[in-house]
Order: C-alpha cells, then structure tokens, then sequence
C-alpha cells in the first residue's frame, strides 16, 4: 500500500480550501486540492468536489486535466490531480505580461478540444474561465476543475442552483436555461477576449442579476484598439453573440473559424509557451479580480 502523500508548497487558495503541491515516495508530484473542514460550507463544497471527481475521471483527454483520485476520511477530503506547472491563464493575465494572439489562438484550439471530447461523453463543463484554464510544464492548455460539470438531461429550473463567473457566463444561463455546447463556446470566447484586451469582456463586479441579464444582452465587440488580427475579433464576436442561435454551432465551425485566424497572422515558425512559475497552479481562485457568484434560481410559476 502506498504511503501517505507530504505536502510541499501551497500552489493556491480559494475559498473552499487550498491546494497544494504533494509529493509520494517513488511517485511524480501531484495537486492536492484540500477542503477546509471547518468551512461553513463544506458539505455543499464536498458536493462539488465528488462531482469534479466523477466528471473528471470520466473524460481521459490530452488537454484536460487528469483527476487521479479522491480520498474521503475523518479528517476531510483530497483530490488528487496531475500537476500544471505552467501555471494558469488567470496566472498570465494578472502579470500584467502582453500574451500573443497567436498563443491566445493556439490555446483556444486545445480547449476546444476538451469541450469536444466532454461534449461526447454528453457533459457541460459549465465553468469555463481563465483560472481553470491550465498549462502543463511543456506549455499544453488543458481544463480543468469540474465541480460544476453535468450532463445535459433537463432539470425543473426551480430545483436547479447556478454558480457562475459573472465575467463568462452565457446569458442564456442568467435566464434560466440550462445551456449547451454553444453557451461553451461564449464562455470559452470570454477567456480569450480576456487574455487578448488585458481585461474582462464585461464590467460586471457588484451587478445585481437583472443588470447582468441586461448587459449580457448587448453585443460585446472586441475593441479596434487592441491590436488583434480582423480574423480574431470576428471569431470572439461570433461565439460572444448574445443569441446562441446566432453563434458558432458545433466545435468545427469554431475550429474552421480558429485555424483562419490563425492562417491570418502568417507563419508560425516555433510556438513556445515560457514555463512561468506561479503561486496560484491548479488554483481556482475567487479573489483578484475573478468574482463568483451563486445565484438562485427563481421559480416563476
């Protein structure tokens, strides 16, 4: 039997506990995602944590991050996760560093991929954002944390919850429904939005859900200043339409889409991703300047 896991370094801290790097004898590192027992909320936190077990095991991907295991005791619970020494792509926007639109591309392509492979297994990720959008050491973009993931099987909407990032969420998602793979594609344009203007696609800190509702409602436009390929501003304005039926349709129109604007900055000689160390790897932080919110839903019958 294996011996107990030692923690080395505290890689990040939210509010439902801390994530560690821990290391095993005889075995490669590993993330270590600890709930803290004395939270108020832990039962609803220990909820969400079996649940990005189970969805997280099931989906086995290149760019999505490994769940290797859960271990519930009397002193708590751990998940066990592959470690991204890269860091996350909140980590790369905060520096402060300019991100290039090609990697910002590059990126996109491989989380689509992710939203590909968990759209086949019939899964919604349904919290995509920066901080869950990792790097391994060689520089892959895979996502991870799936405590809010689910499968696509309606539910009463007065017995259903919403976590969200205010910032990415699909505004379809504010009104009631429970999305689908084109409100992934709106989420998954907000992070590149993001990374490519240094800043959210909306301002939405302190919004009560009907002033979300209706800034949602309105077309988010990348900014002609920020110095971004026309290829790349139409596909984020694409997949940020307001009406889903209006976006991209499937992972091959937003890949057709990706790899034009791609094609549109030219040769792309040797893509190299820095192996920037941070503080907050395998993280999903709730602080600086990613708020989250959980909204109840209201049943109006």
């Amino acid at each position: 039997m294996a011996g107990p896991y030692f923690l080395v370094e505290v890689l990040g801290q939210g509010g439902s506990g801390k994530v560690f790097r821990a290391r095993r004898e005889g075995e490669a590192d590993v993330a270590l995602k600890v709930l803290d027992k004395e939270s108020e909320d832990y039962h609803e936190n220990l909820r969400l944590l079996r649940n990005e077990a189970n969805c997280g095991r099931a989906v086995d991907h290149p760019n999505v991050v490994k769940v290797l295991d859960l271990e519930e005791d009397d002193e708590g619970a751990r998940l066990i996760m592959e470690l991204m020494e890269g860091g996350s792509l909140h980590d790369r926007i905060v520096s402060g560093d300019k991100i290039p639109e090609r990697l910002v591309l590059q990126l996109g392509a491989e989380i689509l991929k992710a939203l590909e492979a968990i759209q086949e297994l019939g899964m919604s990720h349904r919290d995509l954002k920066p901080a869950n959008i990792l790097f391994s050491a060689e520089g892959v973009a895979k996502l991870g944390d799936f405590g809010l993931a689910r499968g696509h099987e309606a539910i009463p909407v007065s017995q259903s919850h919403l976590f969200a990032t205010p910032d990415y969420v699909a505004p379809e998602i504010l009104g009631g429904f429970q999305g689908d793979l084109r409100s992934e594609f709106y989420s998954l344009g907000g992070c590149l939005y993001h990374a490519l203007a240094g800043k959210p696609p909306y301002d939405t800190e302190g919004l009560a859900l009907s002033e979300l509702q209706r800034i949602k409602a309105t077309q988010v436009r990348m900014d002609e200043g920020t110095r971004t390929n026309q290829e790349t501003r139409e596909l984020i304005d694409r997949m940020m339409t307001p009406d889903p039926d209006f976006r991209f349709q499937t992972c091959a129109d937003v890949e057709l889409k990706l790899m034009s604007a791609l094609k549109s900055l030219g040769s792309p000689g040797l893509w190299r991703r820095g192996n920037r160390r941070s503080r907050s790897r395998n993280a999903n932080p709730r602080s600086g300047g990613v708020l989250h919110f959980l909204f109840r839903w209201i049943n109006r019958n």
